[in-house]
């Protein structure tokens, strides 16, 4: 674990990049530098992942102006950059969305339907009381001691495009066609659309304000509980690992409501290291349900017989997920575990998420992978399988073995976001 004196070295290129882009309007600093570096690696494997998937001009198009999107949300140095770049971002996921399939259950609510709306709206209020309190466009630390409901406003607004980003991914009919959306939105959407916004206004924008962090404290705690549970009630393996990815995001958020600085670090790592697994395991249900034409876990089974690789993927990502070394993600457990050792309840509601990700990634292990083959599966595709499956994997396990290199990175985000 790291000590509290570690501290970056100067020297280092990476943070030669900090600092204006367009001043007043774009600007990058410790934490924009953070999420820029794992949206620009999730960014490559998409990439490289695009010739497996139908339409891909489209695909590719469609990526370069969603990671565009992202790339000026993470670096928006005031409101309106912020909220123009957000909106455009989540325009060009809900377009990513489109192309899984011509005939869709319009089931996704990003960024047109009702939930989209309402976030938005609500974004917009809040920034608008931004605004007013600080009597500036900037992006910047508020000076009231309170703010009434603002942070909640700002909290739900984030949760509603979160929850309608992630439903993107399964707003299409199932059939024999690799897609890219799940993947794209469940990891690179995840963190732009829902993490940084989140670590950004409830970090540096709200960080000294008192009172929000019991209320959401205790909104992460049941929502990360009850997407679980949601995860592994789901028949539709789609939405299964959406709404575990949405219980994932809940419990960083829990974890950094305590306010400490490894909790932050322990937080911020965990942001990248689920970003990655999530995609991993989003790539390989697209293959699955490339190979079935099912979404249905009842429907499949045994598909380890013809997707070994898929099956080998899908287990190291979970392992990734539920914090086993030698990923990145028992990094993660590590710095979460030291966050926690101070909290009476965190411990607690950690393990239950914990326990309810183990159930939800086994069952869908054993009802995708494991058994008797049920019905007809066409055979992996080995070399675009490898090439995903390597990027991934190399990712994880590096995260886990460059810790010291990584926090090295993290620190002076972390020093950003007060506690």
């Amino acid at each position: 674990m790291p000590p509290d004196s570690l501290a970056p070295s100067p020297s280092s290129p990476l943070f030669g990049l900090i600092g204006p882009i367009a001043p007043g309007f774009f600007a990058v600093d410790e934490l924009s530098l953070t999420l820029l570096i794992g949206l620009a690696g999730l960014a490559i494997l998409l990439i490289l992942s695009a010739p497996a998937a139908r339409g891909l001009f489209r695909h590719l198009a469609l990526l370069l102006f969603f990671f565009i999107g992202a790339f000026g949300v993470v670096t928006a140095a005031n409101v309106v950059t912020f909220f123009g770049a957000w909106e455009l971002c989540c325009l060009f996921a809900w377009g990513i969305g489109q192309l899984a399939d011509d005939e869709r259950t319009g089931e996704g609510v990003v960024p047109f339907q009702a939930a989209g709306a309402l976030g938005s709206f609500l974004m917009l209020l809040s920034l608008l009381f931004l605004v007013v309190n600080r009597h500036s466009l900037t992006l910047g630390p508020v000076t009231a001691g309170s703010l009434g409901p603002v942070p909640l406003m700002l909290l739900l607004a984030i949760t509603l495009k979160t929850y309608g980003l992630l439903s993107e991914g399964w707003a299409q009919r199932p059939d024999h066609r690799f897609s890219l959306t799940g993947a794209t939105l469940a990891g690179a959407g995840l963190l732009a659309v829902g993490m940084y916004p989140f670590l950004r206004f409830f970090g540096t924008v709200l960080g000294v304000v008192p009172g929000w962090r019991g209320s959401v404290f205790w909104i992460a705690a049941g929502l990360a509980i009850l997407s679980a549970l949601a995860a592994l009630g789901e028949v539709d393996y789609r939405r299964a690992l959406a709404y575990g990815a949405f219980s994932q995001f809940w419990l960083l958020v829990l974890v950094f409501t305590v306010g400490t600085r490894i909790g932050t670090m322990g937080v911020l790592f965990g942001a990248l290291a689920d970003a990655f697994a999530f995609t991993g395991l989003f790539l390989c249900i697209g293959v699955a349900e490339e190979a079935t034409a099912r979404v249905l876990v009842r429907q499949v089974g045994g598909l380890a017989q013809r997707l070994p690789l898929t099956a080998a993927l899908f287990a190291i990502c979970s392992v990734s997920v539920l914090g086993l070394p030698p990923l990145g993600g028992f990094v993660v457990d590590g710095l979460i575990g030291i966050a926690a050792a101070g909290s009476r309840t965190l411990p607690i509601i950690w393990m239950i998420v914990v326990g309810l990700t183990l159930a939800y990634l086994a069952r869908l292990f054993v009802a995708l992978f494991l058994g008797e083959l049920r019905g007809p599966a066409q055979t992996e595709r080995r070399w675009p399988t490898l090439l995903m499956g390597g990027g991934i994997v190399g990712t994880l396990i590096l995260l886990g073995a460059l810790g010291a290199d990584v926090f090295a990175l993290l620190e002076p985000a972390a020093r950003t976001l007060p506690g």
